[in-house]
């Protein structure tokens, strides 16, 4: 089946996705962020990153990169903040580019084109490669989501003090507070608010560092 018939099957056009993006740095080691993704009409790729962030950098440098699509939100948040091991990557079937052993599906993709937009990037990537095990997907709840969702908030925080957007900004805490609150009430105890308080901590001291300076 050809390529963009198979992500036909799974995705549809003009939807953001949640995924984490891997691939290789100037010198090769592996990098992975969390990033949102859609499908144009002609199903290429498409992502924004911020110019300011390595994905920006290197996936630009590079051309080529990993979509990986995955249910655990630990790997999420090691993705947005660093906190990962080199044990976590393996090559990707046909580009060779770092891609999650754990990934449930993955899409090696290469950088067709760049629109410059603001402080952010518009890349389309063009697959070129799909790869899609067979897993037990369990059931959703609320909790992933507020996860994922005070996870893309949280990254939002310090474009919005830099750039003195303090509107944007108090909406951004807002929902961050609005979300943890959530965790805490429907599970607590668990891995799930233990990454709630280290967002917590990361966005608090970036107010903090913001305010002493």
């Amino acid at each position: 089946m050809p390529i963009k018939d198979k992500l036909k099957v799974i995705f549809q056009p003009n939807i953001i996705y949640e995924g984490i993006i891997t691939f290789e740095k100037e010198d090769g080691s592996p990098h992975m962020a969390s990033m949102g993704f859609s499908f144009n009409d002609e199903f290429e790729m498409v992502i924004r990153p911020f110019k300011d962030t390595q994905s920006y950098k290197y996936i630009k440098m590079k051309k080529k990169a990993v979509m990986n699509v995955v249910n655990d939100v630990e790997l999420f948040f090691k993705a947005t903040y660093g906190e990962f091991s080199l044990e976590e990557f393996q090559p990707s079937y046909k580009l060779k580019v770092p891609r999650l052993k754990s990934s449930n599906l993955y899409i090696e993709v290469q950088l067709k084109d760049i629109k410059e937009d603001g402080v952010r990037a518009n890349f389309i990537l063009e697959p070129v490669y799909v790869y899609a095990k067979k897993v037990y997907e369990r059931p959703f709840t609320r909790v992933e989501f507020a996860v994922i969702e005070t996870l893309i908030h949280s990254t939002r925080v310090k474009v919005f003090l830099n750039m003195k957007l303090y509107d944007e900004l108090e909406r951004m805490i807002s929902l961050i507070d609005h979300y943890e609150k959530l965790v805490r009430r429907i599970a607590p105890n668990t891995k799930y608010q233990e990454i709630m308080d280290k967002i917590s901590k990361i966005v608090e001291e970036s107010l903090k560092f913001k305010s002493d300076n």
